[in-house]
């Protein structure tokens, strides 16, 4: 039977457009004259903590298998007050133990560059992947499907996919020894992929000969693509499926976020969010593979960013304010429980990543370093893995309140 394509119209498309580039043509393409920055930010829509209103009628979406499952905290923290939100999964303080497996997709998006006729694919291999691999196959054969076994602050925590194995070190004093388990199916369905097309005015390409590296890289515009994702892309996709039940997961090839509407203010390599499905609650993500070598990234922010979706699946997760760790720079606060925030990799503090290598493929895959639930919300002693407050070791203590922020 012939794959089923998705083809997403784009207003604002040429009459006419230039047949796509190869690589090697990318590769010898013209130097571009837009500005190029090489700075990785971590993006996360801002939303208000949901009124109680709104986190009921999640919670009674959940209960009848409307969304995927969730499970809601409330707890008292170091400032005294309570915070209450959402995570994904089945509460680790429940007696009964168990594994949950939560209905995923990988989607891969073909984009295609309205500037350039540049043709970014992931279901193909580019000529710049390592072991001659699609995205797609890379995304598949890492440790955010595969399962190897880890050992998270001296402790081994067991078998099992990265963000699974963190979320079991992150509650390691409750769920030790358990079946306890929050994870993807080792093969989840890869859909057909989704075509769309990148106006000009929404997206640049820039040149590998800008920054040194192997093919080309694409940046567009975060809040023209998210509005494409909620309003055209996820109701296309109804009649296969995906829907507020399992968690999307969009797969990049080489192709990067600005936000503000310019190109400067650039580049966010991946992130979570959720809407409204329908009246229904829905989740997704957004990951790019870097193979242009323009940011050197592989599955370093999307270790990030589903690591967040799964302890912050609304992105508005209260907890005390905190800051001067990771990308919330010294005098600035943030007070949402965004796990990966604190520990991003490329500003102030130190941090300690995973790197894995597929004994199959010879490919090393990055995973960033996670702050645990105890760091946001001041658990003494720490409920996590080795007594930490972060699964490799960086922190020791608590967060301080903000301001001045910090760690103990």
């Amino acid at each position: 039977m012939k794959a089923k394509i998705h083809t997403v119209v784009v207003l604002a498309m040429a009459a006419s457009m230039s047949s796509p580039l190869s690589h090697a043509q990318q590769r010898n393409a013209k130097p571009t004259t837009t500005p190029f920055i090489h700075k990785v930010f971590y993006y996360h829509p801002r939303k208000e903590p949901m009124t109680a209103e709104a986190m009921d009628l999640i919670k009674s979406q959940a209960a009848s298998s409307q969304t995927i499952p969730l499970w809601t905290y409330s707890t008292v923290a170091q400032d005294g007050k309570t915070y209450t939100g959402t995570m994904v999964g089945r509460s680790p303080f429940a007696h009964g133990h168990r594994s949950t497996t939560i209905p995923t997709y990988l989607v891969p998006v073909i984009l295609t560059f309205q500037d350039s006729g540049d043709v970014f694919d992931p279901t193909t291999y580019d000529g710049c992947a390592p072991a001659s691999e699609s995205v797609i196959q890379l995304i598949q054969n890492s440790p955010l499907i595969g399962t190897p076994n880890f050992t998270i602050n001296g402790v081994n925590v067991g078998v099992g996919q990265y963000l699974d194995e963190f979320q079991r070190a992150n509650f390691w004093s409750l769920v030790g020894g358990t079946p306890y388990h929050t994870t993807f199916s080792t093969n989840p369905t890869v859909l057909a992929p989704v075509h769309v097309t990148v106006p000009t005015a929404d997206g640049v390409t820039v040149s590998a000969l800008t920054f040194g590296g192997c093919m080309d890289t694409g940046e567009m515009d975060i809040n023209w693509w998210d509005n494409e994702v909620q309003t055209v892309i996820m109701p296309a996709l109804a009649a296969d499926g995906v829907g507020p039940a399992n968690f999307p997961q969009f797969i990049f090839d080489s192709v990067a976020e600005y936000t503000g509407g310019n190109p400067s203010n650039c580049c966010a390599l991946g992130y979570h969010n959720s809407f409204s499905n329908g009246g229904v609650f829905q989740t997704y993500s957004v990951n790019e593979y870097d193979n242009s070598g323009a940011f050197g990234g592989d599955t370093s922010v999307m270790s990030h960013e589903i690591a967040e979706w799964m302890d912050d699946p609304s992105t508005s997760n209260p907890v005390p304010a905190w800051g001067a760790e990771g990308q919330v720079a010294a005098g600035t606060c943030q007070a949402n429980l965004e796990v990966g925030d604190p520990l991003s990799p490329g500003f102030g503090t130190a941090t300690n990543p995973f790197s894995f290598t597929n004994t199959s493929t010879g490919v090393t895959y990055t995973l960033q370093e996670l702050a645990f639930d105890s760091w946001f919300l001041g658990s003494k002693p720490s409920l996590g893995a080795g007594g930490k407050y972060s699964d490799n070791g960086t922190f020791s203590g608590f967060a301080k309140a903000c301001p001045p922020g910090g760690t103990n």
